[in-house]
Parts: structure tokens; C-alpha cells; sequence
């Protein structure tokens, strides 16, 4: 047997020693986990309710409030060139901490971690609103997002333990209008406070309102403590598992973040970081099922069928709820003539409709049985298909109710996925493994929402590329292409030349969403029949 092969019967043998020990214990973990659960109803209820919305817009807002600001941030720090960094270092951050939340806050206690996540968001927003130089704006941006990426694992964690299976949904519904709204609000807000006050604000404004958050949640969440002492939970943290599952994440991210863009997707670079992050997360599999006591990722989950669907469907959902909310706005800006902050109000049909698709749905689920969220999921995944096809006919012709119609249907079919299919996730595993499923599912769709952006803004740019040389456009295509505003330095002819080219290079944008969507569709059938109805999961309601 070789030197390797022989290490893992070590660990596994190892592993199922430990498993021996620790059997007993596992009843109790399972009763323990339910006790954790404080159902909370009326005016505590209410207060609860409004300080995780608050919390979750923040920190939802946070991903795109500084897009509008970042031209003013260049000049004032003279950093073009880095620029781009002040909205990496958070989307990198936020997504690779998310899956750890889950495992965190399970061990530490949801309100703890949870606070220790507001604190680390409204430290990194202080300390950003102070930057005196770009590069630690970049790192205190970074820190911004631990903090941010554990904001939306545990509201959506806590609800779960406020509020009862059966009356979940409902709630689940405003957050996911909540966590859309904020996306589109965020470069409105950013180039508001840029014209009118200073950018600093993008991030100051984070501070009395993520305050009121945890004065609310010391106040009004009390969930039975965890037992043991602090070093004891330390010590059950799974360390390794946690580093690998990061610097997997990050390498990916950066890939994909580069690759198309700084980088050729042949690069050594992005090989070399695709590459390192698949090798990383093999690894963290391994350490996950052979070595961690107490893993932060069960691998037993990874063999649920319906989960991986799960997994799937919101992959896919995120790739096109993002794709539109970063790429529409230049389909209004170019080919339809309207300025930066107005192309966000053109988006309001789309938003309007996600959120209105995500409370319908809900509300839907927790009204009845015969409508399941496999239902609505397989419906949203169609209607992302035919919203993609239509959003990809969009021309300079092309009339204003044309628009509102195609993108309310692209945004109803993404809002009856949104949250019907975390209900699905949880229904599909055990109580036990639901803070874990919670994290890795919002962890697919950030991760799902990189890969879009990654994908559509590639084959947007080569086609632009290409088009603008086919229509015989004698102009620097590189500053077409990082500057939707460079065209204004054209004459008419010109002009109209470069929006021939623009919605060419859209619409084949706008194509590769077809077949996501429907995969995301596919995926949605794949969804089982869940192990658990609602009122089997509603044996312990201890309303407070």
C-alpha cells in the first residue's frame, strides 16, 4: 500500500475512533440544536424583524454602493489602476468567510457571531470612511467584508430560529425583496452621497444604522446559550477545513474576477489561480471527510441529490440576477441615451418584479401545500429562460414598454427562485445541518453571481471588440470598452455607429444566459420530494 493510501486508512480509522466517542454525544447535539430555537411573535417579533432587515440592506448594499463612487475615488487618490480592488477585496471576502458562519455560529451562538459580524462590517466601514490612501482602503474594504458575508448567512440563519417553519416563508419573501432592492439601490445611493456630500458617506452611513442593529439584537434575541467554555469552542473550531475552503474561494474569485479582463483567460496567472483554488477545495474535501472532528462542511450533504439541486438552481439564479443588475444599466446608458444614476430607475421594473416574485412566492409556500417551492423554482427557471431571450432582442428600436415587459418577466421568474429554493435546501436535510445549508447556498449564489458577471462582461468585450473592426470604426476600441461615456467624443456618424455595435455585442451577451437558465430550470426538476413537511419540523414551537 503506498505512503498516501496508507496516511488515510490512518485518518480514517482515526476519524471513526473519534465518531465512537463522540455517538453519544450526537443525540444530544440534535435536541440541543432544536432547544436553540426561541420562536418570537408580536411587538419583539416586529423590532427583531426590522433590525435584520436593516442589517441585511446594509450589507447588501455594500456590494455595489461604491460603482458609482469609484471614478471620484481614483481621482482623489490619483489610483486608476487599483481602482477596481475597492469592490474586489470585498466581494472576495464576504464570499470566501460566508460557509464558515454557518459552523461559527452554531458553536459560539447565533446572537454572539452574530454581533461579532455587525462589529467587524462597521469596523471595516469606519476605517474605509478614513482611508487616507487607496491601499488601505482596499484592505479595510477587505475587512468590511468577513463581517458583510456573515451578516447574510446568520439573518438568514436567525429567522430560522424565531420563526416557525410553517410562517418562515413569509419572512424569508421581504428579505429577498430587501437583498434586491438594496443591489439596485446601491449605486444610486453611492453617487448620490459622491455629488452631494462626499464618497466617504458610501460608508459612514453604515455606522448609526448597523448600531441600531445590535442594540436590537442585545436586547430582543435571546436564545439559549451554548455550552463550554471559550477556549473549548475555539478549540472545536475545524481551523484547517476553514483555511483551505478561503483560499480555495479566493483563488477562484480572483480568476474570475481577472480572467477576460487584466488577464487573457489562457493567462499562467488565471491558470495558475484556477488551478490552485480546484486543488485547495479538493483538499478541504479530503480534511472535510477524513480529518475534521467537527467539520464545517458535513460530506454526507454533498450525496443529498436534492440539495445539490439546490445548490444548483441558486448558482444560476444569482449568475442572471446579476448579469442584468451590472449590465442592463449599460444597455440605457449607450444605445438609449440616459445618464448613470437614471439608468438605475430603469432598472425599477426589473427589481420591482424580483421583489414582488419573491414575497408571491412565499406567501404561496406558506399558505398551501399543493404549491410547493420545487413548483415555483421549476416556473422561475422557464420564465429566466424566456427573460433571457427576450432581454437578448433588445435593440436601439426597441420601445419602452418592450422593456418593462421583458424585464419584468426576467425579474419574476429570478424572485420566485430567490427564496423558495433556500426553503427547498432546508427541507431537504435534517435540522442539524441547517445553519450549514443556509451558508453554502448563499455562498453558490455569490459565487454564482462572480461567474456571471465574469462570463457575460467577457463575451460583451470580445464582441465589442470584434464589431466595432466589422462596422469599420476608426477609433481606440480599448476606450470604447472602459468608458461607456468615451462616445460622446464622437460625431453623430460615429455615435451612431458605436450603438450598432453596442447592442450587437449585448445581445450576444445576453445569449449565454439562455442556456444558464436552462440549466438553472433542469436543476430546479431535479429538486426531491422533501424529507420533511412543515408541521413535522413544528413539534417544538415554544412561542415567546
Amino acid at each position: 500500500m503506498s505512503i498516501v493510501g496508507r496516511s488515510i486508512e490512518i485518518m480514517r480509522e482515526k476519524k471513526k475512533k473519534e465518531d465512537a466517542v463522540i455517538d453519544m454525544e450526537l443525540v444530544n447535539t440534535t435536541s440541543s440544536t432544536n432547544s436553540q430555537k426561541a420562536y418570537v411573535s408580536g411587538f419583539r417579533l416586529a423590532i427583531l424583524l426590522i433590525g435584520l432587515v436593516i442589517v441585511l440592506f446594509l450589507a447588501a448594499l455594500d456590494r455595489t454602493i461604491v460603482a458609482t463612487a469609484l471614478p471620484q475615488i481614483a481621482s482623489d487618490y490619483s489610483a486608476f489602476n487599483q481602482i477596481s480592488w475597492v469592490a474586489i477585496s470585498y466581494l472576495l471576502t464576504k464570499t470566501a468567510f460566508q460557509p464558515a458562519y454557518g459552523k461559527i455560529s452554531d458553536i459560539f451562538g447565533r446572537r454572539s457571531t452574530f454581533i461579532f459580524a455587525i462589529c467587524v462590517f462597521e469596523f471595516g466601514s469606519l476605517l474605509s470612511a478614513a482611508a487616507p490612501n487607496i491601499i488601505t482602503l482596499i484592505i479595510f474594504r477587505g475587512v468590511q467584508g468577513v463581517g458583510g458575508g456573515g451578516i447574510v448567512s446568520l439573518v438568514m440563519i436567525i429567522i430560522g430560529d424565531i420563526v416557525p417553519l410553517k410562517d418562515r416563508a413569509k419572512y424569508q419573501g421581504i428579505f429577498g425583496a430587501v437583498y434586491g432592492m438594496a443591489s439596485l439601490a446601491g449605486p444610486v445611493v453611492g453617487g448620490t452621497f459622491t455629488e452631494h456630500v462626499t464618497w466617504r458617506w458610501c460608508f459612514y452611513v453604515n455606522l448609526p444604522l448597523g448600531a441600531i442593529t445590535v442594540a436590537i439584537i442585545t436586547f430582543m434575541l435571546h436564545l439559549p446559550p451554548r455550552q463550554g467554555s471559550l477556549m473549548d469552542k475555539i478549540k472545536r473550531i475545524d481551523w484547517c477545513g476553514s483555511i483551505l475552503l478561503i483560499l480555495g474561494t479566493i483563488a477562484l474569485l480572483l480568476a474570475l474576477s481577472w480572467g477576460g479582463d487584466k488577464y487573457a483567460w489562457k493567462d499562467p496567472i488565471i491558470i495558475g489561480l484556477l488551478a490552485g483554488g480546484v486543488l485547495l477545495l479538493i483538499l478541504f474535501l479530503v480534511v472535510e471527510a477524513f480529518v475534521s472532528i467537527e467539520p464545517i462542511s458535513p460530506i454526507h450533504l454533498f450525496k443529498n441529490r436534492s440539495l445539490l439541486a439546490c445548490f444548483g438552481v441558486n448558482f444560476f439564479q444569482g449568475m442572471a440576477f446579476f448579469a442584468n443588475i451590472y449590465y442592463m444599466p449599460l444597455y440605457f446608458q449607450v444605445v438609449k441615451g440616459k445618464s448613470a444614476s437614471s439608468s438605475g430607475f430603469e432598472l425599477m421594473p426589473y427589481i420591482l418584479a424580483v421583489a414582488l416574485g419573491s414575497i408571491i412566492s412565499c406567501q404561496i409556500v406558506s399558505r398551501t401545500e399543493k404549491i410547493t417551492g420545487k413548483h415555483l423554482c421549476v416556473v422561475g427557471g422557464l420564465l429566466v429562460v424566456v427573460g433571457a431571450i427576450l432581454t437578448s432582442l433588445l435593440n436601439a428600436n426597441s420601445n419602452r414598454v418592450a422593456q418593462i415587459c421583458y424585464l419584468i418577466i426576467s425579474g419574476f421568474g429570478v424572485g420566485l427562485i430567490m427564496q423558495t429554493v433556500f426553503i427547498c435546501s432546508v427541507l431537504a436535510v435534517e435540522e442539524v445541518d441547517v445553519s450549514f445549508v443556509i451558508s453554502i447556498m448563499i455562498f453558490f449564489r455569490s459565487i454564482g453571481a462572480v461567474f456571471g458577471i465574469s462570463i457575460v462582461g467577457t463575451i460583451f468585450k470580445n464582441a465589442l471588440s470584434k464589431n466595432v473592426l466589422t462596422l469599420g470604426l476608426n477609433v481606440p476600441v480599448d476606450d470604447l470598452k472602459n468608458s461607456a461615456m468615451f462616445m460622446h467624443h464622437l460625431s453623430d456618424a460615429q455615435q451612431h455607429i458605436v450603438i450598432d455595435a453596442y447592442v450587437r455585442s449585448l445581445q450576444d451577451a445576453f445569449h449565454v444566459l439562455i442556456p444558464f437558465g436552462f440549466l438553472c430550470f433542469l436543476c430546479a426538476l431535479a429538486i426531491k420530494k422533501t424529507k420533511r413537511s412543515s408541521s413535522e419540523c413544528e413539534v417544538q414551537n415554544f412561542s415567546l
